[in-house]
């Protein structure tokens, strides 16, 4: 039960202090509740008294009665306060510091989860973990502090019936804990499982396209074949959880019984008045109910645990550190050196001691074959991740040593696969420059070549998007993201492909788009249209990991049988050297 109250207290974060009032009232609440039936001995002794009913002090033990169950209402009151109080916000504020930690995290640590099992913490998980919070924490308290309560009672009525309880009690302690353990485990496979179905399902719909064209839609599809069977398995496999927990409701049950079997036994030997026999069998009923429900919600418990778990691994998630001193770019050239980077779970470096220097307002090419590190050159000077080795200076600042947002309002990224939220076009170009004017918007659509595409459809700039971009073809997509870089007008661009998957038309449109972007910045581009290369001032040959030729278009032809010099040749067998 600590390590759900603890896991508990770091979800509720700035709700932490009216979180422990509310668990105080709770007890409080809990305890006025068991001190109520004591009250019936009293009551019993004065009722059982031969001869007149002794009215007055029946009266008297009743207005102690109500007393308590007022008291009891005013404090639950006060315990309910946080859950109609606090429970939307303190789900509102864990979303946040969620976002807040996605934000924080390195791109490399984000992108190993996958968008299912993020839209499952931040949906599900989240909404358990603040109901735990706001009810089954008042509950837990509620069926622990009772029967502890009653039990104390039970002792002062006699040491042997509370002796009997204890010992039953302690029979179904260790239950108790193998259940805990085991449906922990269960609900954190059962989340994880249902994570990657989340996945699978997104990647389904997402491929409809190229699931009915190969026929291999429906359950035949790869992206669902497994994973429902696997998810299955696993919920079946928590079932032993429960059945520990019904032995563990058995031997309670069983323990009452006796407990007042034992108190006519004593009462008929006359060990026990018949006042506190009645008692007993009060008490004894008040304990059934908190403790067989107490038992079957154990499972839900540590179903909280397992949201409460899964949240708290995201918030714990390290930060990609900004050092100190702070520094500020003093001019916007761009220097790698020695840098070497892996992957996490992969043992081959991405890049191995890869040393380029990119001039201020500049034009640098990377070419190379798939897979030799040029995307990644380019993430790392976004700060995607840090490298193991090495440094990488913008302005004779080291990355780490500049601020997230100073250094990201200096760069403009333009992948391969442009990403647009499913909304209006104009905000979708405004994502550059949150403020912009419209004439700002449509005059940077106009530079991108993308201008009298939007002005061609039915609600012009206020045209949705639709989810990730799907009501634009591949080339128009580029452009607007190429037209909200523009109205960015960062002094810094990264190209990664941006026209290698599109067709001729939309490729010489994007490009012409690209020229408006890059002029006066300083521009490293992972390229392989010849003319690109061709107009650089650097080129970059990145192969496994290492750059192996750098150099302008000239001086790489010249070089015989160099790796430049034969991609060329391949591409272009005529080509004029």
């Amino acid at each position: 039960m600590m390590r759900i109250y603890h896991n508990m207290i770091a979800v509720a974060g700035e709700f932490a202090a009216p979180f422990r009032r509310t668990l105080a009232c709770a007890v409080a609440a809990a305890m006025l509740q068991a001190a109520g039936w004591i009250i019936t001995l009293p009551l019993f002794s004065l009722v059982l008294t031969p001869g007149a009913l002794p009215v007055r002090d029946i009266l008297s033990w009743l207005v102690v009665l109500i007393v308590l169950l007022l008291l009891e209402g005013m404090v639950r009151w006060r315990e309910m306060a946080f859950v109609y109080d606090y429970w939307h916000r303190v789900t509102e504020a864990m979303r946040q510091r969620l976002a807040h930690r996605l934000r924080a995290m390195s791109l490399e640590q984000l992108a190993q989860r996958k968008s299912g099992d993020l839209a499952t913490i931040l949906g599900n998980n989240v909404t358990f973990a603040a109901t735990a919070l706001s009810s089954l924490a008042m509950l837990a308290i509620q069926l622990a502090v009772v029967p502890a309560v009653v039990l104390v009672l039970i002792f002062m009525l006699d040491w042997r019936l509370g002796a009997l309880v204890l010992a039953g009690t302690g029979l179904i302690v260790p239950l108790i804990r193998r259940a805990q353990r085991d449906a922990n485990q269960d609900f954190l496979r059962i989340d994880e499982v249902d994570a990657a179905a989340s996945a699978a399902i997104v990647e389904y719909v997402q491929g409809q396209a190229m699931l009915r064209a190969s026929s291999r839609s429906g359950l035949n599809a790869p992206c669902l074949r497994g994973v429902f069977a696997h998810q299955h398995q696993v919920q079946h496999q928590s079932g032993n959880s429960a059945r520990l927990i019904a032995k563990a409701q058995l031997i309670i049950q069983l323990t009452l019984v006796a407990t007042v079997a034992l108190g006519m036994g004593l009462c008929a030997t006359q060990q026990l008045p018949l006042a506190s026999l009645l008692c007993l069998t009060v008490l004894v009923a008040q304990l059934v109910e908190p403790l067989t429900l107490g038992l079957s919600m154990v499972r839900l418990f540590e179903l909280a645990d397992a949201a409460l778990q899964r949240v708290n691994a995201v918030l714990n998630e390290a930060d990609l550190i900004t050092e100190l001193p702070f520094h500020q770019p003093q001019h916007f050239a761009i220097t790698l050196n020695n840098v070497s980077f892996h992957y996490q779970q992969q043992e081959k470096p991405a890049l191995q001691n890869v040393t380029l220097h990119i001039a201020e307002k500049s034009l640098t090419a990377l070419v190379g074959p798939s897979g030799g590190g040029k995307t990644t050159l380019t993430r790392l000077m976004s700060r995607f991740a840090d490298p193991q080795q090495g440094t990488i200076t913008l302005g004779g600042a080291e990355l780490k040593h500049i601020p997230p947002d100073q250094l990201l309002a200096q760069v403009s990224v333009v992948f391969q696969d442009v990403w647009l939220m499913d909304d209006t076009l104009a905000n979708n170009i405004a994502l550059g420059k949150p403020h912009a004017t419209q004439e700002e918007i449509v005059n940077a659509a106009r530079k991108a070549h993308i201008h009298h595409v939007i002005e061609s459809l039915p609600q012009g700039y206020e045209t949705r998007a639709g989810e990730a971009g799907s009501a634009l073809s591949g080339g128009e997509r580029q452009r607007v993201a190429i037209a909200r870089a523009i109205l960015k007008d960062a002094p810094v661009v990264l190209l990664d492909e941006p026209t290698s998957s599109l067709d001729s038309e939309s490729e010489y449109h994007v490009q012409q788009a690209i020229d408006a972007l890059v002029a006066d910045k300083t521009v490293m581009i992972v390229a392989h249209r010849l003319s690109t290369i061709r107009a650089a001032d650097q080129i970059a040959f990145i192969e496994q990991g290492r750059c192996v030729e750098c150099g302008d278009h000239a001086s790489l032809m010249a070089i015989k049988e160099g790796h430049y010099r034969t991609l060329i040749e391949a591409q272009h067998p005529t080509h004029d050297r």
